[in-house]
Parts: C-alpha cells; sequence; structure tokens
C-alpha cells in the first residue's frame, strides 16, 4: 500500500489530517503508531487555529523523523528538506494556511458553519492529506 493510501485511510478512519500523515509513515522512523499518532494529535486544523495546514505540520514532522539531527550543529539538510517540501505543497495547492486552502475560517462559527456544509473536512482535507503524502512519497521515497 502506498503512504498516500494509508495517511488517507487514517483520515478517513477520524484521526485528523497531521495525525493520518505521521501515522502512514512513523513506522519507517522506529516510531510506533501510537506515539506517532499521540504526538500529531493537537496538529491538526491548522494548530486548531486554521493556521498551517495540519497535513503540512504532519510532513514537517515526518521530514524531521527522516532527516533531523540530535544536535545543534547539523540543521542544514532538514531544513531545506522542509523548505523543498513547502515550496511543493504550495505550488501543487495554492497555499500551506488552513484558512486559505479552504476558503474559510474554522475558528469562527461561520467558518466551520461553511466548512462542515460543503463537507470541506471530508473532501478538501483529504486532498490535501493525500497530496501531503504524495509529495513526501515523490521527494524522500
Amino acid at each position: 500500500m502506498k503512504k498516500s493510501e494509508k495517511a488517507a485511510e487514517l483520515f478517513k478512519k477520524g484521526f485528523n489530517c497531521s495525525q493520518a500523515i505521521i501515522g502512514a509513515f512513523c513506522e519507517d522512523y522506529g516510531i510506533k503508531m501510537q506515539t506517532g499518532l499521540k504526538i500529531a494529535s493537537g496538529l491538526g486544523s491548522g494548530v486548531r487555529s486554521a493556521e498551517i495546514c495540519g497535513a503540512v505540520s504532519g510532513a514537517v514532522l515526518v521530514i524531521g523523523l527522516k532527516y533531523g539531527s540530535d544536535n545543534t550543529d547539523s540543521k542544514t539538510l532538514c531544513n531545506t528538506k522542509t523548505e523543498e517540501f513547502i515550496k511543493m505543497f504550495r505550488e501543487i495547492n495554492g497555499s500551506i494556511v488552513c484558512r486559505d486552502i479552504l476558503g474559510c475560517d474554522i475558528t469562527t462559527p461561520h467558518g466551520k458553519e461553511k466548512a462542515l456544509a460543503e463537507q470541506y473536512f471530508t473532501t478538501v482535507c483529504l486532498d490535501m492529506v493525500v497530496s501531503a503524502a504524495q509529495i513526501l512519497e515523490d521527494l524522500y521515497y
């Protein structure tokens, strides 16, 4: 199963966008699925603020698992890979900001109502999860 398919499956089961991304990749880096899901649990819906898309946040966690460093001297590779991912995601999806991607601010009652009525959480958000996972697959796998 491709990582993008696994991420979509996790999202459809009810995990948030960030959890779906890290859940699809974390075991490749020795992180138990349960731990990965916990780590990413607060990042959905743009860190609950409609800021950076949770799928992007989850992807950055995955990039950290793959390219991150445990010392302060070698951050360059992870930073470069993160910037590369962000650029690609933005080119494909137009933005990395949740409220821009959705076209509404889900932190407001009106915005959340619109997102629910238009089913953005099960359509647009699913598309962002698949996109983020595919970019990770294309760039780093």
